[in-house]
């Protein structure tokens, strides 16, 4: 029977490509010198007819060597020369796997059909991360606005300080005086706007950020159905058509909020 040792070594085994019966046949003969297919069944939990087929791939994966006698007898190889063996199937199915992984990138696209890529994001704490990533990778301009200084953590605000110090063009704006003055208290101008009166009862717009003229993000607060905290979910494209012509409307949208 497998004990706790070998069951162990045999779930090791298994998870380096090897089958269960094979990995159970190659622990049985580690303690023994050499052993029938009977022998290797009373040592471990593999059936007697199954212990050919799993001594064959041993074989063919250079574990074991099989002796031509009357019964066949079966031997495992020491484990350094077992350890590389298994390492190089592991480079030869690590190689084929990417090759193939090579190829289907390669394959080409259906030049009819094209595809927008919007991705969304969840979580203020993850969003806060990935807009102070999106400005570290600005090069000319930035357009950032909060509803809430909840939404600007010290990861986003030392993000724009160096971009600032890159001299690279940055608009912030707010609604909100206080989202004003957390930025201008860190050294960084921000424009106040007022609210038009039909947009004064928006409650749900949490922020935008715009990066050059290509990368554009924007966030919601959607109620929470667990308690009276409000969730934000963003969305976020890059290097699209759909980002190009939102920034293209920010720009426009919050010029003339900020020149009224």
């Amino acid at each position: 029977m497998t004990n706790p040792t070998q069951a162990d070594a045999a779930d090791a085994l298994q998870r380096l490509g090897l089958s269960k019966y094979e990995a159970l046949v190659f622990c049985a003969l580690q303690p023994l010198e050499k052993a029938t297919a009977s022998e290797i069944a009373n040592n471990s939990d593999v059936p007697r007819s199954q212990v050919y087929g799993a001594a064959e791939g041993l074989e063919e994966l250079g574990l074991v060597d099989v002796q031509q006698s009357s019964p066949q007898q079966f031997r495992a190889v020491g484990l350094e020369e077992a350890r590389a063996h298994l390492q190089a199937q592991l480079e030869r199915e690590q190689d084929r796997a990417f090759d193939a992984l090579n190829s289907l990138q390669q394959q080409p696209i259906d030049e009819t059909e094209t595809q927008e890529d919007i991705w969304t994001i969840k979580g203020q704490k993850t969003i806060n991360d990935r807009v102070a990533q999106l400005i570290s990778n600005a090069n000319q301009r930035i357009i950032c606005g909060a509803r809430d200084p909840s939404m600007v953590d010290e990861n986003v605000i030392d993000a724009l300080a160096n971009a600032k110090a890159a001299d690279v063009d940055i608009l912030i704006t707010s609604a909100n005086e206080s989202v004003c003055e957390l930025f201008e208290n860190h050294g960084l101008e921000a424009h106040h706007f007022s609210m038009k009166p039909d947009n004064e009862k928006d409650d749900r717009s949490g922020r935008v950020l715009a990066i050059d003229s290509d990368v554009i993000l924007m966030s919601v607060l959607v109620p929470s159905h667990q308690n009276e905290m409000q969730n934000e979910v963003a969305f976020w494209s890059d290097g699209t058509g759909f980002a190009s012509i939102l920034i293209s409307l920010l720009e426009t949208w919050f010029s003339e909020f900020i020149e009224a």
